[in-house]
């Protein structure tokens, strides 16, 4: 048997990503506060314990609290934020994805392909129900999750293969390990499938199609062997393969009990693959226009100072409290202590996948600080002053890279006016950040976002 694994998956990175990535494992590094206070205030109730006989046991009690105060904190420093506006060909890439995905996910068996070799004996093919091949292998799951330190505006799908997670972003795939992440672009990986016929020892899934049947100890020309008793016909079923693998070390198989599942999902994939690989990011910061592109958008939450100064002033109202109700407890006014701070893919190979499967199966917060009062101070008029502006507004045109949206204004909260096509020719009339306001022709006008735009030729 040869086992079929996946490399470290921190030899799995993207240029495009590493800047995410290194910040996704950095945050996963940190120790969480959650685990840290919930512990420490244990063992502030076991010491008090000790110290009054049994009733200061009872500031144990605060480890809820204590746990619920370090996941708030949790939540700033081991958190990235991963914001997406999918529209276009993304949305479109994305949705062909989640909806081949889904009739994976549809299917009654889905396992996971752990090892696999040849049989290389005639005994061994008689007592293997006539395979050519035994595979090891146990059941997975498909879901839609985010790993733990990645907070997102969607949720994508989650492939589980063996100790690891795939999970299907917009723009990566990330690949999960004990805690640490590495991604894979779409581009990178391939996906193969093809039929398996395999030998069923256990139930037939409901949606399996049983193609023969074979005996539990066949002989050489393929039928009974008349020395075994219980020699019982087996059905085999018409499986199918799909393989993931990447020049960084992907290296995964599974098996699904229906046929005809895969060619949906890796189409997404190789969809998704072709994008544009541009990435548009921003911090979060109040008032920010979101870029209207097609490809997505990584957006990294800044750390809140108001949000962490909060988390502090709760825990030390906290331990005031816990402090005098400790000396209350143990009715000792006398004793003193100090408090402590606890610490794409890819289209279909015509080449098959050596057919390992055909075998038996061996089973930001605002400031709370206090301010003082601003005087009021009296309102002046303006005056008005006049900028006169004699040079003519520049204009130039354009084309579309990718269909895009033509709204009312400058953001994306704008109403859309209409869908301007892939390739059409349009006038820019005047530019405000990101977006720039344009004349698709005499009747229709618009603001569209530059990133939709193709850059300006000589």
């Amino acid at each position: 048997m040869i086992e079929i694994d996946s490399g470290d998956v921190m030899h799995m990175r993207d240029a495009s990503f590493s800047e995410v990535l290194d910040e996704i494992n950095s945050k996963a590094r940190q120790t969480r506060m959650s685990v840290a206070l919930a512990l420490a205030a244990l063992i502030l109730g076991g010491i008090a314990g000790l110290a009054t006989g049994g009733p200061g046991l009872l500031l144990c009690a605060l480890a809820l609290p204590a746990a619920a105060i370090g996941s708030w904190l949790d939540s700033y420093h081991r958190t990235t934020v991963l914001y997406y506006d999918l529209e276009g060909d993304a949305e479109t890439a994305y949705k062909r994805l989640t909806e081949g995905y889904d009739g994976l996910n549809g299917c009654a068996g889905k396992w996971h392909i752990e090892a696999g070799g040849a049989i290389q004996s005639l005994t061994a093919w008689k007592r293997n129900a006539g395979a050519s091949h035994l595979v090891n292998r146990k059941t997975t799951t498909l879901t839609y999750a985010l790993p733990p330190v990645i907070k997102s505006n969607l949720t994508p799908p989650a492939l589980r293969v063996g100790r690891q997670i795939m999970f299907f972003m917009p723009d990566i795939v990330l690949v999960e390990d004990a805690g640490r992440v590495g991604a894979v672009s779409y581009a990178d990986l391939n996906i193969r499938w093809q039929d398996s016929r395999f030998i069923e020892t256990e139930r037939v899934p409901s949606d399996a199609r049983v193609v023969d049947h074979t005996w539990k100890h066949p002989n050489k020309s393929g039928g009974p062997d008349r020395r075994f008793k219980d020699n019982r016909q087996i059905p085999i079923c018409l499986y199918e393969t799909i393989h993931l693998t990447s020049s960084s070390g992907v290296n995964e198989l599974l098996e699904f009990s229906r046929t005809g599942v895969a060619s949906a999902f890796a189409d997404g994939c190789r969809m998704l693959a072709a994008l544009p690989r541009e990435r548009k990011t921003a911090l979060a910061l109040p008032g920010t226009d979101t870029v209207d592109a097609a490809e997505d958008r990584s957006v990294r939450s800044p750390e809140g100072k108001g949000g962490v100064l909060k988390g502090a002033l709760l825990v030390g109202v906290g331990l005031l409290v816990a402090f005098p109700a400790f000396k209350m407890i143990s009715g000792s006014a006398k004793r003193d202590a100090d408090p402590v701070t606890p610490p794409p893919l890819v289209r279909q190979i015509s080449e098959p996948v050596e057919d390992t499967r055909q075998g038996e199966s061996s089973s930001n917060t605002p400031d709370i600080s206090p301010r003082e009062p601003t005087p009021a101070v009296e309102a002046k008029p303006i005056e008005p002053v006049s900028v006169e502006n004699d040079s003519p507004p520049q204009t130039n045109t354009r084309h579309t890279k990718t269909n895009a949206n033509l709204r009312k204004g400058p953001g994306t909260t704008f109403a859309v006016l209409t869908v301007v096509p892939n390739g059409s020719k349009v006038t820019i009339l005047e530019s405000r950040g990101a977006w720039s306001r344009v004349q698709v022709d005499v009747d229709s006008s618009g603001w569209m976002a530059n990133s939709t735009l193709e850059e300006e030729r000589d």
